[in-house]
């Protein structure tokens, strides 16, 4: 059977001046948003139209907390305690809630950003974190499956789909996300691609690393997926398309081209 596939987008990081992705194209297109909350993007007046964006499309909007790390939009390494990682989620996650309220809309989900996500998916001590924010909010985190994200031990949030893998950027041979450290970088990637990639992540639940020598997979007893799109890739919108043409055409049952 194939698996239960939702699309969410990480959005709303621009800043000041400075335009970062086309949320408005993107939005009508996805179930779920992940709002940057300041500290890789965003600020208090994006953050306000994000939200805003949110309730006239009907998505469902949730937190997208960095490390405090705006020169490197969130992408490099910072080693913090486990507290101190905690706090810097939990300063965010609140901002957030904020508009939100303004706005009379729940806080959705809990997924963290660049290499808050990934430095959690391999160390407990920091997914439990996360699970300790969610938790208080009573909302799910969005995780990898297999990784800490959603180990038992750190199963102090409440159940969630699970996000992934990108269908944008590449895995390695371990099954370990490589993350661009920017849109620049990363890999090459077309529509049609990005469709192949979705098609058969939401038909068989597996992908392919970066090599093209090892098939990765769900753990077994995996029944929902969201697959993301990173609002700040160019051709992001066209991106989203191709993933929302997947899902659809998964449910309607169309036969995909040889």
């Amino acid at each position: 059977m194939p698996l239960d596939a939702s699309l969410n987008c990480d959005a709303g990081e621009s800043f000041a001046q400075y335009t970062i992705g086309d949320d408005e194209n993107l939005f009508p297109l996805v179930s779920l948003v992940n709002a940057a909350c300041g500290f890789h993007g965003s600020d208090f007046d994006v953050m306000a139209k994000t939200v805003a964006l949110a309730r006239q499309h009907g998505v469902a909007c949730g937190a997208h907390p960095s490390l405090p790390d705006q020169q490197g939009f969130g992408r490099r390494v910072m080693h913090l305690p486990p507290d101190s990682y905690r706090n810097c989620l939990l300063y965010q996650v609140a901002a957030l809630v904020g508009f939100l309220k303004v706005e009379g809309l729940p806080l959705s989900h809990i997924k963290p950003h660049g290499q808050a996500y990934v430095m959690a998916a391999r160390d407990l001590d920091l997914a439990q974190q996360i699970a300790k924010v969610a938790k208080l909010y009573g909302v799910p985190v969005l995780g990898l499956p297999g990784t800490a994200h959603q180990r038992p031990a750190s199963s102090k949030a409440p159940s969630s789909s699970p996000n992934g893998p990108y269908v944008d950027v590449l895995y390695s041979d371990e099954g370990n996300l490589l993350a661009p450290r920017s849109a620049a970088l990363r890999d090459p990637v077309t529509p049609d691609d990005v469709y192949k990639r979705a098609r058969r992540l939401i038909e068989t639940g597996t992908w392919t690393s970066k090599s093209g020598e090892k098939e990765l997979s769900f753990p077994e007893g995996t029944t929902k997926v969201s697959i993301c799109v990173h609002g700040d890739f160019p051709g992001a919108v066209d991106v989203a398309g191709a993933v929302r043409r997947a899902i659809d055409d998964v449910k309607k049952g169309v036969v995909q081209a040889a």
